[in-house]
């Protein structure tokens, strides 16, 4: 048997497990090395690839030896798994709402170890070349995601400023207290916030953690939107040691790290619950700007010029 066959064979016994629709076995780097599902076309299996890579390579930054990430909405689950011993890969499932994760991760166990030895033993280290899109190849990709025909669709930015006033400062630093307090074992908990603003206990220095906290959240949100234009709701991320919680919240996330032994999942995300709902409101009432762009920089930033041309800006004294 092939490794293409062996490996399309381990797939689909994933793909068997109850409330799995989805599977892929991805490269590092983003490129599909197999997949087994009920809807995914070519374009749609390295969209996919390309679009959890990036969330992926964001996990790897935070949690060195990360065991799996789960990106959780109200219409599916997307789980990326890491191969036992093998950094190189990684697999992607995408899984009905209501699947019974703990049933999930213990019939993934053997089918993931099987994964890894297959790799080794027939690609011993050997990647494949990268794959790359031309423009008119990525907007074909991104309009098979498109959940209309006839309509144009448009990618910009939209981020707001938020700012705290004294009292929803307090009583948000109250809620992190009561959180930290409540949950045995907690290594941080802390708010990342459009903006830069950064809310937490005493001794929680790391902006750097914030930064990469909003970022993780943010690509996820990106992929579950692409995925099934639905809002992200939770991002879990496991390793051996830690598990890292990111719940959004208006104008930001909310981010914990616990000790993985300290509670039951199940027990941790109910006592969670009440603070996240809690934390909603506060900042559902906290005044939101939109950044502008001075008029100086904006007619800077329209203004056509030379391909050689260099311009440079300065401020008088």
């Amino acid at each position: 048997m092939y490794l293409s066959d062996e490996l399309t064979e381990t797939l689909q016994n994933i793909k068997a497990i109850t409330g799995v629709e989805n599977v892929v076995l991805i490269q590092k780097d983003g490129l599909p090395v197999a997949s087994a599902g009920v809807w995914f076309s070519k374009e749609e299996v390295f969209a996919v690839a390309s679009s959890t890579c990036a969330i992926f390579g964001v996990a790897r930054l935070i949690h060195g030896d990360f065991k799996y990430l789960l990106m959780e909405s109200d219409t599916s689950k997307v789980f990326l798994a890491s191969l036992p011993n093998d950094p190189d890969y990684f697999l992607t499932v995408t899984t009905a709402p209501r699947v019974n994760l703990a049933a999930l991760f213990i019939e993934m166990k053997d089918n993931l170890s099987r994964l890894s030895f297959l790799l080794h033993q027939h690609v011993d280290g050997r990647l494949p070349p990268l794959r790359s899109y031309s423009s008119k190849e990525t907007q074909d990709v991104l309009r098979g995601f498109a959940v209309a025909e006839g309509r144009n669709t448009t990618y910009e930015l939209t981020r707001s400023v938020i700012s705290l006033d004294r009292s929803q400062a307090l009583a948000l630093r109250a809620l992190l207290r009561q959180v930290h307090d409540s949950i045995p074992d907690i290594q941080s908990v802390f708010l990342s916030l459009s903006g830069g603003v950064r809310v937490s206990l005493e001794g929680f220095t790391n902006d750097r953690l914030a930064a990469m906290s909003f970022a993780l959240h943010d690509a996820s949100e990106r992929v579950v939107r692409t995925l099934r234009n639905s809002a992200l709701q939770t991002v879990l991320c496991e390793t051996e040691r830690t598990r890292h919680f990111i719940y959004s919240v208006p104008n930001g996330v909310f981010s914990l790290w616990v000790n993985r032994d300290s509670q039951k999942l199940g027990l941790m995300r109910l006592l969670l619950k009440h603070y996240i709902e809690e934390t909603r409101r506060v900042l559902a009432s906290a005044a939101v700007t939109k950044p502008a762009i001075p008029d100086e920089l904006k007619e800077l930033l329209l203004s056509s010029s030379s391909d050689t041309g260099l311009m440079l800006t300065r401020r008088d004294p």
